[in-house]
């Protein structure tokens, strides 16, 4: 499992917020993608603009936030 864990390029480390933030990302477009089809019995929900950018925007918040703490982390080292 850890091998998924994508890296920070800055740190080296492994980040599992960049992780979720690039499996988040994948995650929503490709329910926009199969957005209102039908594949033999099962149908996709539909898939608005609203609801994209309130995805997108909720997992820019996390990772931003993260940065943000990891920030004010280092400075009071």
């Amino acid at each position: 499992m850890s091998k998924l864990v994508v890296k920070n390029i800055k740190t080296g480390k492994p980040s599992y917020i960049l992780t979720a933030f690039i499996a988040g990302i994948l995650i929503v477009n490709i329910k926009l993608l199969f957005a209102g089809m039908q594949i033999g019995d099962i149908k996709m929900s539909e898939f608005s603009g609203v609801d994209y950018a309130s995805s997108i925007a909720a997992l820019g918040g996390i990772y931003t936030l993260n940065k943000k703490i990891g920030i004010d982390s280092k400075k009071e080292e």
